[in-house]
Formats: C-alpha cells, sequence, structure tokens
C-alpha cells in the first residue's frame, strides 16, 4: 500500500515478515559459477538437482498427455518439425543433468574444480536457455494469426 493509505493496524496482531524468495535452478547456478568459495560445489549441486526438477516439470507440460506440443502439431501442422526438434532436445538436456548430477555427487569439494564442473555448467546453461527461447518462439508461431494481405 502506499504511504498515503497505511495498512490498518490490529490490536493483538503482529506484523508476519515476508518469506524469503525461493531461490530459483538458474540463479542458484549462476551464484556456484561465480563463487569463489568452498561453497561453490554445494551452490552448483543444489542449483543442478532444481533444474532437473524444473526440467522434469517442463517436459510433462509440453510432451504429457494434452501437452503444448501435442496441440501445437494439432493446430498447426508447419511447426512438426520445430515439435520433434524441441523433444530431442528435452533428451538431450537431461542426459547432461543426468552427467553433471552424476559428477556433481561424486566430485569433492575442491576449489579448484578438478572435474571441470564450471565449463560443462555454463554450457548446460547455454543449452537450456536455447531451448527456451525456441520453445517461446514456437508458441508464438504457434498462437499468431496469420495478418497477411489475403483477399
Amino acid at each position: 500500500m502506499s504511504p498515503m493509505y497505511p495498512a490498518p493496524r490490529y490490536s493483538g496482531v503482529t506484523r508476519v515478515p515476508p518469506a524469503p524468495p525461493a531461490a530459483d535452478a538458474l540463479s542458484l547456478l549462476r551464484v556456484g559459477l561465480a563463487a569463489k568459495n568452498a561453497d561453490w560445489a554445494e551452490q552448483l549441486r543444489s542449483g543442478l538437482r532444481q533444474l532437473r526438477a524444473d526440467l522434469h516439470e517442463h517436459i510433462a507440460a509440453t510432451e504429457g498427455p494434452d501437452g503444448l506440443y501435442d496441440e501445437v502439431r494439432r493446430s498447426d501442422p508447419r511447426l512438426a518439425c520445430a515439435v520433434s526438434r524441441l523433444r530431442r532436445e528435452h533428451g538431450r538436456l537431461s542426459a547432461m543433468l543426468d552427467d553433471l548430477n552424476a559428477r556433481a555427487s561424486r566430485e569433492p569439494d575442491d576449489p579448484a574444480d578438478p572435474g571441470g564442473m564450471r565449463p560443462r555448467v555454463r554450457e548446460l546453461l547455454k543449452q537450456w536457455g536455447s531451448h527456451r527461447r525456441r520453445d517461446n518462439q514456437l508458441v508464438y508461431e504457434a498462437m499468431s494469426l496469420d495478418i497477411g494481405g489475403q483477399d
């Protein structure tokens, strides 16, 4: 509320502090990549676990029964190739995440990054971002109206 209209106060009711914002997977991964302290590996592990859950949710929403991809293919068959590509990318992203999660679980918390986790995580973030952009483009193309010059 604005200062002009302050929130009402009730006797016996204390202010509840707002919940801290939940850290999303990408933020955790970026913090882990930038960290110079000993916690970088745990931040990467946490981000990878969260991104794995996010990817499962994304796949369920897009490839599941009556998911986005089936709807797009039914409504606009010309986008079937784009849908197939995005489905294949799900497999590649899953494989990358599985590999990174396995490495993260067995790598020691060494600040020197002996397993080369950081470059692999950067590549995962790049691939994830590209996939999400292509997903958004697919939705845009599927939902856009053709307002071309028809007679």
